[in-house]
């Protein structure tokens, strides 16, 4: 039961390691206060501007180097401070067809769009111990104005999901969904601001409907761990798995 649980949470929170992020700078809670308030204007070009944001009391321990996590009615979110420059983490994110290694996601295959690029579909199946396996189509999307805005300095990454098998042509991905169950929806997104060269502050959130076969009472149980896992995974493809999308 608890590997049902385990990969149940997964799915919450993917739906497109170690960590004890930015230590080296977040140590200073003004100091990140400060910078969120340089950008706090921007917010308003956020496509996602009902996304959950962190308290006061969060963000204090976040500077402290933790990853804080919260549930806002359906939405699982999380907020850390990421060692990494947000070019880099940012090619990470981009990534998809190569986070199955990293990830529970088990296959990712780029439908549509162009690799890297805003408005692309990527099919992605996760297989699941006890209940049938979830495939969606994840359709991502880049904040173009938002980044032109702030010179790069804050991004934002939102998806919505389609289950459309019409879209879903390759044989591998043909014979996945012939035996796997569509998600019911999913919808999410990340926030990043950089902080300095060499960190990233990151808030991140995923409101997601595993579909049929998955209690409610696990469903909301299960969501905030799986938002950590996520960022935790991301962090290490970002500095391990060599993202081929381009830094900048």
């Amino acid at each position: 039961m608890r590997t049902r649980w385990l990969a149940v949470a997964a799915l919450l929170g993917l739906i497109g390691g170690w960590l004890r992020s930015g230590t080296a700078w977040a140590t200073d809670l003004s100091a990140l206060q400060a910078r969120l308030a340089e950008v706090e204007s921007l917010r308003a070009l956020r496509v996602e501007r009902d996304a959950p944001r962190p308290s006061a009391a969060d963000l204090r321990r976040v500077a402290q180097g933790s990853i804080v996590t919260g549930m806002v009615g359906r939405k699982a979110w999380a907020a850390a401070i990421v060692d990494l420059p947000i070019g880099r983490f940012w090619a990470g994110l981009n990534d998809e067809t190569r986070h199955p290694g990293y990830t529970a996601v088990a296959y990712s295959e780029l439908l549509s769009g162009s690799p890297c690029r805003s408005n692309r579909h990527v099919f992605q199946y996760l297989p699941l111990p006890f209940v049938d396996d979830r495939w969606w189509i994840g359709i991502l999307y880049q904040n173009a104005k938002l980044e032109r805005a702030s010179g790069g300095a804050v991004r934002e990454l939102f998806w919505r999901s389609s289950t459309d098998p019409s879209e879903v042509t390759s044989p591998a991905a043909r014979r996945i969904i012939e035996d796997a169950v569509p998600i019911g929806s999913t919808r999410g997104g990340w926030f990043l601001v950089a902080l300095d060269p060499y960190h990233t502050y990151v808030e991140y959130y995923s409101n997601t409907d595993p579909g049929p076969g998955v209690p409610s009472s696990l469903t909301s149980r299960l969501a905030e761990r799986g938002v950590r896992d996520t960022v935790q995974a991301m962090v290490r493809f970002a500095k391990e798995g060599h993202p081929v999308c381009p830094v900048y």
